[in-house]
């Protein structure tokens, strides 16, 4: 299955409910959820991603990332994908001036 086959797959399959990455490999069959959200975000995609706690096969508390998508329209002007934006703050100077 193409990449953008399973784009759209996803974001079909997080706007009826939130998956976690170990739900969306045994529902959906794709490995690489991460990936796949990166991509519908960079499309333009608004794709919530919340931690949540889950026991792994160990029974030990582990992290993972549950997505959604509230609606599965494109934003006009998309943000780019990350952990950390850059915001400009006027009357600091740049250290690179």
């Amino acid at each position: 299955m193409s990449d953008d086959a399973q784009s759209a797959l996803l974001l079909d399959a997080i706007s009826k409910k939130p998956m976690t990455a170990m739900e969306i490999l045994t529902e959906l069959g794709i490995a690489r959820a991460s990936a796949r959200v990166y991509d519908l975000r960079r499309d333009g995609y608004v794709i919530h991603s919340t931690a949540v706690v889950v026991r792994n096969r160990r029974g030990k508390p582990c992290r993972v990332a549950r997505y959604s998508a509230p609606t599965a329209q494109k934003l006009l002007i998309p943000h780019l994908p990350g952990r950390a934006r850059y915001t400009h703050r006027p009357g600091n100077k740049d250290a690179n001036a």
